[in-house]
């Protein structure tokens, strides 16, 4: 059986000063703190990269993870949304930004 652990949580933040995110189909996803780059797929799957993705062979470069988060029914599954753009349109930068003491002392990281 094959079992898939979350990369990624949407709506709530993990804990940690930095926070990692994009903002997916009005949502605010948290993402590990290597990911720089998220994009989408033909089928409607989000992944993210270190690097910044080339299309190749009509699709991203191989050098991806999948995001995947937990479903409020508790499972963990791969996030998928309708293609609203063509797929070589949604490649995105992340947006990180670290937390101080409080809210008000939120700052985007260098």
């Amino acid at each position: 059986m094959l079992t898939i652990k979350p990369t990624a949580s949407v709506g709530e933040n993990p804990g940690g000063d930095l926070e990692v995110f994009a903002v997916i189909d009005g949502k605010k996803v948290f993402l590990p703190p290597e990911a720089n780059y998220v994009m989408q797929d033909r089928r409607g799957l989000w992944y993210y990269s270190k690097r910044k993705p080339r299309p190749k062979e009509g699709d991203w470069t191989p050098n991806k993870t999948s995001i995947a988060c937990r479903s409020e029914g508790g499972y963990v599954r791969a996030l998928k949304t309708d293609t609203l753009l063509p797929w070589l349109d949604t490649c995105q930068r992340t947006v990180r930004m670290v937390s101080g003491a409080g809210l008000a002392e939120r700052r985007p990281a260098d």
